[in-house]
């Protein structure tokens, strides 16, 4: 299994700029550091990744014998010396830079979220590799005690998204470790701006597939939920994107899905045979009452939830007619067992690490496969099995989403800390589950009782 750290930071990038403490007297530096040049970094430091599923929103590399702390989800990043007030914080920001304009805009926002004064003709504008932009500002904070403090800000972008760095510290820690934080710098990586990111795809790839379409073809869309939708296919974007990430050729991938509508014979697997269907088992959880008006095969689980089979294709995931299992012959707990099977027969799954802020102790995983089938993995035994020898005690889990499956390991602490995000927003997700907070034993999931 993989897995990725999960720290979460006390503030954003805006909230560090914005914070309400008294900054003290505040100037832009007189000579503003120029935009590093992107180099490789030295051998032996450390690389952290940060991702959005499989698409890799940028990359850095630090020395060894620094601290680190990551937020959750991976974004951002906090780097320091060991014993040294410094500090290297970097967040990606989805939104796209248009050209130096749009990096000075930036900054220009940020600076004023600190109370900087700023001019725009300051700031220190180069290229950033082949795609991107890149700027630079600095600014110094007096304290009334006589200590100072510099704030250096490099913000990097193309038409994807953009990358804001912060490096701050007391002013002469800061020089001694200027090199090293130049080189962290200088070997940020961001992705080509010719490769669409996750938010730009569907988008994208909807306008072509219309763009593509004959005068009589039925049109494409995006549905409320995000789904892409023609006539009564529903393309599952997170699988179409992997594929679109390894092509990267996006007409490849509109090509995939014009046979997909045209063909009947993918348009379902209704009428096949069940040895030809039952590795294309998965499952998924859905509440019982949002299921109640569809009549498909569903088991019932404790705390008015239900166990989905659904069939897997390489675009979508298809809920199966109840009619189905009859023509198969098979009880629906059969076809649930046949799918939990498959789904915990996977090779891998990605867990985003879960540690206390003050101790890095490890306290769980936030499962995050970004496949769809997140809360069918909590009926997989091998994967209980595993999370409880990796935390070393009995599991309990929250599932507010489909999509946001936490598993801690079982304390009074996990409990409280796990029913708090169970509440948060919970029925404003795509698809809520719960609200409480689950036992998971081997005897299957259970809501506590309190």
């Amino acid at each position: 299994m993989s897995v990725m750290r999960g720290n979460r930071l006390i503030s954003t990038i805006r909230d560090l700029l914005g914070r309400s403490s008294d900054p003290g007297q505040l100037e832009a530096l007189a000579e503003i550091p120029p935009v590093p040049l992107p180099a490789e970094a030295s051998p032996g430091w450390r690389n952290f990744r940060c991702m959005a599923g499989p698409y890799e929103r940028f990359s850095i590399h630090y020395p060894r014998n620094w601290d680190s702390i990551v937020g959750e989800g991976g974004d951002p990043i906090h780097v320091s010396p060991q014993g040294h007030d410094i500090s290297v914080t970097v967040s990606a920001n989805s939104e796209p830079i248009l050209g130096p304009q749009g990096i000075i805009d930036l900054i220009e926002g940020m600076a004023q979220a600190r109370g900087v004064g700023f001019a725009r003709r300051t700031v220190a504008v180069d290229r950033w590799g082949d795609d991107g932009w890149g700027g630079s500002w600095a600014w110094r904070e007096q304290d009334p005690d006589g200590t100072s403090r510099t704030w250096r800000m490099l913000v990097l972008g193309h038409d994807q998204g953009s990358l804001i760095a912060m490096v701050n510290g007391e002013d002469q820690a800061l020089a001694r470790h200027a090199p090293q934080c130049d080189e962290v710098l200088a070997s940020l990586v961001l992705p080509p701006a010719d490769l669409l990111a996750p938010q730009a795809f569907p988008l994208a790839l909807c306008e072509l597939l219309n763009d593509r379409r004959g005068r009589d073809e039925p049109p494409w869309y995006l549905d409320k939920e995000g789904h892409l939708r023609c006539n009564d296919v529903v393309v599952r974007l997170s699988n179409i994107y992997r594929s679109y990430l390894q092509r990267k050729d996006l007409d490849e991938v509109a090509a995939l899905l014009d046979l997909q509508a045209t063909s009947p014979s993918q348009q379902s697997f209704q009428g096949r045979n069940w040895e030809e269907v039952h590795d294309r088992l998965r499952v998924v959880l859905r509440r019982q009452d949002a299921i109640a008006e569809l009549d498909i095969i569903s088991v019932p689980l404790h705390g008015g939830l239900a166990a989905c089979p659904v069939l897997d294709s390489d675009t979508q995931i298809t809920f199966i007619p109840s009619e189905q299992a009859v023509h198969w012959g098979i009880e629906p707990r059969a076809v649930l067992t046949r799918a939990v099977a498959m789904l915990d027969s996977e090779a891998s799954v990605n867990l985003i690490e879960m540690r206390d802020s003050d101790t890095d102790r490890l306290r769980g995983f936030r499962i995050a496969a970004d496949d769809g089938y997140d809360s069918g993995r909590l009926l997989c035994p091998s994967l209980r099995i595993a999370l409880e020898d990796a935390l070393e005690g009995p599991l309990v889990v929250a599932m507010p989403g489909a999509r946001a499956v936490m598993v801690l390991r079982d304390c009074e602490e996990s409990r409280r800390l796990l029913k708090g995000a169970a509440s948060n927003n919970y029925t404003k997700r795509a698809r809520p589950l719960s609200d409480e907070v689950w036992l998971w034993t081997e005897s299957g999931l259970e809501p506590l009782e309190y």
